[in-house]
């Protein structure tokens, strides 16, 4: 008994572990991003020059999402979350000192390629110690650190910044960072042999040939499209949810941003629990949790559109509805991500989850930018609502239609 009540201490503490290197790489990410009016400020930059950074990192993070997810089949959980947190450590130490903003684009480029192998090597430290049952579980409390991360980066890194200036505030960052590198150096231990260990490179097939395989298993490319309604809803939000409470609902910036903030709260709960639902509601049935889940985003966009546009709602009514549209629309990515590491194989992890950051990323770069064409077309942020509803609803009932279809080749990548 104690030997297993030991086992299950270790268990948590790798989790824990795992969880540490999402929290330091989005205080990071996200404390940069929180830095950047005292960065316009100093450079003298447009607002199209600031609008560059997020371009040029999800580029990179896009561009190399699957040869990330190579690199970490191939090296293994800790070795990638040591290199993934390290390199956004050293990056982060390289903007603080940078003197100018055409260089902090270029190190946006290679920190979005450390942010890259992070994920995979995330979700292969889940499945690696995680039960099949408890999955979605496990995959939600290591996402959510994500969220917890890019909150109090946002919050504290910016009040630093105002005492002591965004360079050193950016150190203070880096230093958790590279911290989080050597304890996950230090401590995390598994007692696992991954799958493949064995193997030397030459006897691994080609890339190329690992995507051919898992691209022809449809069911898994199906699952993938709800990515898209992922990042087309969270980045929506990210990019315009503040604009739309002052600009249209006449709240002030502080309240925005608060609105904003209770957003990535109920994100921070909403993963976890929408793990442990799937699992005990649905039984583990994650198609009709993206489906579910996909209704819910659409409605709360067309609630948002139809409604909220059109009525008077008090503040504590926004601040409760933020966090139910925070706890639903992030809740889908451990369902999402606990779907994609199903179908294949250990030794596939890495890739499938690449191929699966492609979808999100593609429509986190292309959403913002139409989502607020719509709105200065109309003058309003109500039709660009309406029109993400109907998007996401579109690709929800897609995806849970024509994947009904090959429900058989589920288990075809993991073998």
């Amino acid at each position: 008994m104690k030997n297993i009540e030991e086992a299950k201490k270790d268990r948590w503490g790798l989790f824990f572990i795992l969880s540490t290197a999402y929290i330091a790489v989005f205080a990071n990410i996200q404390g940069f991003m929180g830095l950047i009016p005292m960065v316009q400020e100093e450079f003298l930059l447009s607002r199209v020059e600031v609008g560059l950074y997020t371009s040029f990192y999800f580029l990179s993070a896009t561009l190399v999402a699957i040869i990330a997810g190579r690199i970490v089949d191939r090296l293994g959980t800790k070795k990638g979350l040591i290199i993934g947190v390290g390199m956004i450590g050293i990056m982060m130490i390289l903007h603080a000192v940078s003197p100018f903003y055409t260089i902090i684009l270029g190190l946006a480029f290679f920190t979005g390629f450390a942010f890259s192998v992070i994920t995979p090597s995330v979700n292969k430290g889940v499945v690696e110690l995680a039960k099949p049952s408890r999955k979605s579980f496990f995959m939600g409390i290591v996402h959510s650190g994500g969220g917890l991360g890019g909150f109090l980066g946002a919050s504290i890194l910016p009040f630093v910044g105002e005492i002591l200036g965004w360079r050193t505030a950016l150190i203070f960052g880096s230093i958790f960072a590279i911290l989080v590198a050597a304890i996950i150096f230090k401590f995390y231990r598994p007692k696992i042999v991954p799958d493949g260990a064995g193997e030397s490179f030459e006897d691994q097939p080609t890339l190329k040939q690992d995507l051919i395989f898992l691209l022809k298993n449809r069911y898994l490319v199906w699952v993938c499209f709800m990515g898209v309604v992922f990042g087309m809803s969270t980045s929506a939000v990210g990019g315009h949810f503040p604009l739309y409470l002052t600009q249209d609902l006449g709240f002030s910036p502080a309240f925005a941003g608060l609105g904003l903030g209770v957003f990535h709260i109920g994100g921070v709960i909403g993963q976890p629990v929408m793990g442990l639902l799937n699992e005990r509601l649905l039984h583990n049935d994650s198609r009709k949790s993206l489906f579910i889940l996909g209704l819910f985003i659409s409605g709360f966009a067309f609630f948002l559109g139809l409604v909220v546009s059109n009525f008077y709602f008090p503040p504590y009514a926004i601040i409760i509805f933020s966090f139910l549209m925070g706890f639903f629309t992030m809740g889908i990515i451990a369902i999402y991500f606990t779907a994609v590491t199903g179908l294949v194989s250990a030794r596939h992890i890495g890739i499938a989850t690449g191929i699966a950051l492609i979808f999100i990323r593609i429509s986190v770069v292309l959403t913002p930018a139409l989502f607020g064409l719509v709105a200065d077309i109309s003058s309003e942020y109500a039709e660009s609502w309406i029109i993400l509803g109907a998007a996401s609803l579109l690709f929800t009932a897609s995806f849970f239609y024509f994947s009904r279809k090959y429900i058989s080749q589920s288990n075809l990548g993991r073998q």
